[in-house]
C-alpha cells in the first residue's frame, strides 16, 4: 500500500534534547483522506499547521478543529486526524512530563484544550507563528522553532525531584506498583504526591501509569514487528488478552492485531520509531 503520510523526523538542539524527543513534519501525499490516531499520550505535541486546518474526530465521532497553532497536551482520549495531500505541518514531540518546562499554566489547566499559540505565549507566540508562516526552508523553520522553545525553556523551566523521578519510574517500570507505597518512597502521602502529580502532569499517577505501560507495550510490538503480542503484554504486566485488548480499545481506538497489522503502521503518529535524539528515550 502506497504511503498516505511521509513523516519525517529532525534531532532538536542539545540543550532542548532532555525534554523533547524529537522535531517531526508530516505531509499528506494522496487526495484521499488519511485517518492516522491520535493515542491517549503521556507526552504532548506543538502542532503548527503551515497549510490547510486540520480536523480531529473524536470517539464519539464529533469534529474539532484546534488553532492552527496548537498545543496538543496530555488528552483523556484518542483522535483520528483528517489528513490529506492538502495538509502540511511541522511538530515538536515533548518526553513525558516535559511540556511544563515550556508553559505559563500548570499542566492541568491545558488538557483536552488545544491552547492557542498565539494565546498562550502572547506577543512571543505570534512573532514566532508569524515568522514560521513565511516563505522560508525547513532548515529555517527548525532553527526558528529551536529559538522559541530555548527561550521558553529560560522562562518557564519548572524542575521538581518528586515529579521527575516518579515519571522517571512510572514510565520505564514494569512493576506496577502499590501507589501508595510508591510515594511514601518518594517521601510524599499519596493524597500530597497525587495533587503535585495532577498540577506538573495533568493527569493522576494512575492513569500516567496505565497509558505509559500500553504505549511501551506497542513500542515494543512494533519495533520487533512481532505478531505473538500475548506474551509481550503479559511481560508489560496485563493479566490475560481480555484485560490487554481492553487497554488498546480504550488507549488507542482498535483492537491490537489491528494496530500491529503491516497495513496500519502508516497510521500510527506516535509509535513509529524516528530515533532522532539518539536516544531510546521515545514517549
Amino acid at each position: 500500500m502506497d504511503a498516505l503520510l511521509k513523516k519525517t523526523s529532525y534531532p532538536p538542539p542539545l540543550a532542548l534534547r532532555p525534554y523533547i524527543d524529537r522535531f517531526w513534519t508530516c505531509e499528506g501525499t494522496s487526495a484521499t483522506y488519511s485517518m492516522p490516531t491520535m493515542a491517549m499520550g503521556t507526552g504532548a505535541e506543538m502542532i503548527f499547521q503551515l497549510k490547510a486546518p486540520m480536523t480531529l474526530v473524536s470517539k464519539e465521532q464529533t469534529l474539532h478543529t484546534p488553532p492552527a497553532h496548537a498545543v496538543y497536551c496530555v488528552r483523556h482520549q484518542h483522535y483520528k486526524a483528517m489528513v490529506n495531500h492538502a495538509h502540511f505541518f511541522l511538530a515538536v514531540r515533548f518526553k513525558a512530563g516535559a511540556i511544563r518546562h515550556f508553559c505559563p499554566a500548570p499542566v492541568a489547566d491545558l488538557t483536552e484544550c488545544f491552547p492557542d499559540i498565539n494565546v498562550l505565549y502572547g506577543d512571543d507566540g505570534k512573532w514566532f507563528t508569524e515568522r514560521l508562516r513565511n516563505n522560508i526552508s525547513i532548515s529555517q523553520q527548525l532553527e526558528l522553532t529551536g529559538d522559541f522553545l530555548l527561550g521558553l525553556l529560560r522562562k518557564h523551566h519548572c524542575p521538581h525531584v518528586l515529579v521527575d523521578e516518579a515519571v522517571r519510574q512510572l514510565y520505564y517500570n514494569r512493576e506496577i506498583p502499590d501507589l501508595v507505597s510508591f510515594s511514601a518512597g518518594l517521601g510524599s502521602s499519596y493524597r500530597q504526591f497525587e495533587r503535585v502529580f495532577m498540577k506538573h502532569i495533568g493527569v493522576t499517577p494512575n492513569a500516567f501509569m496505565q497509558t505509559a505501560r500500553l504505549n511501551n507495550t506497542l513500542k515494543y510490538l512494533l519495533f520487533r514487528e512481532v505478531r505473538d503480542y500475548l506474551p509481550v503484554a503479559f511481560d508489560f504486566g496485563y493479566y490475560d488478552q481480555s484485560h490487554f485488548i481492553r487497554a488498546c480499545r480504550k488507549f488507542f481506538g482498535d483492537k491490537p492485531r489491528a494496530i500491529l497489522s503491516p497495513a496500519s503502521r502508516d497510521q500510527h503518529f506516535y509509535l513509529s520509531s524516528f530515533k532522532a535524539s539518539g536516544s531510546d528515550d521515545r514517549k
